[in-house]
């Protein structure tokens, strides 16, 4: 019978210590989600910096040297439900690209990934201009400068695509 007694005395004082531990454990639950959500903000807010246009223009001479082409490519970035795009435009001697992109990436780099081609391109409607999922051209800041990289949009320029080495250097500007 004592044994009996004890175990209920132990089954009471468990109960209410468990009604003191509950409210703090549900505080915690609650801070832990405040602290979830308060992350994911951050992450969806540390590419806002990249929003804008960037432009790149070039002219370079005919073989003839009496005649100047001119290439010029501009990348828009966008934020839409907490994703990031970019439309890229190249137009120029040979270059007519219009092509949709993802963005992906943080404040410091970025890369701008290929879609779909969009109306407006020569190869729209007859193909792919890139595969989806390629990354065209990869951004970094170092500082106040912007390091661009080429990746496959180098292939639609008329100088970069019979280059073999990795092209990197201060190309694009911010359009302020």
């Amino acid at each position: 019978m004592k044994n009996l007694n004890e175990r209920i005395k132990s089954q009471r004082r468990m109960r209410r210590k468990g009604k003191k531990v509950l409210p703090g454990i549900l505080f915690m639950g609650v801070i832990i989600i405040f602290m979830m959500i308060s992350v994911i903000q951050y992450n969806s807010r540390k590419m806002d910096g990249w929003i804008g246009g960037y432009i790149y223009s070039e002219f370079y001479p005919h073989n003839s040297g009496e005649i100047y082409y001119d290439t010029t490519y501009c990348i828009t970035i966008w934020k839409h439900d907490n994703e990031y795009y970019a439309t890229i435009e190249g137009s120029g001697w040979f270059l007519d690209t219009w092509e949709l992109a993802y963005v992906s990436g943080d404040d410091q780099q970025i890369d701008i990934i290929a879609m779909q081609t969009l109306p407006g391109d020569r190869s729209f409607g007859i193909c792919e201009r890139y595969v989806k999922g390629e990354v065209l051209v990869h951004f970094e800041r170092r500082g106040e400068e912007l390091i661009t990289e080429w990746e496959a949009l180098r292939d639609q320029h008329p100088i970069l695509t019979d280059r073999n080495d990795a092209i990197i250097g201060n190309y694009f500007e911010k359009v302020k």
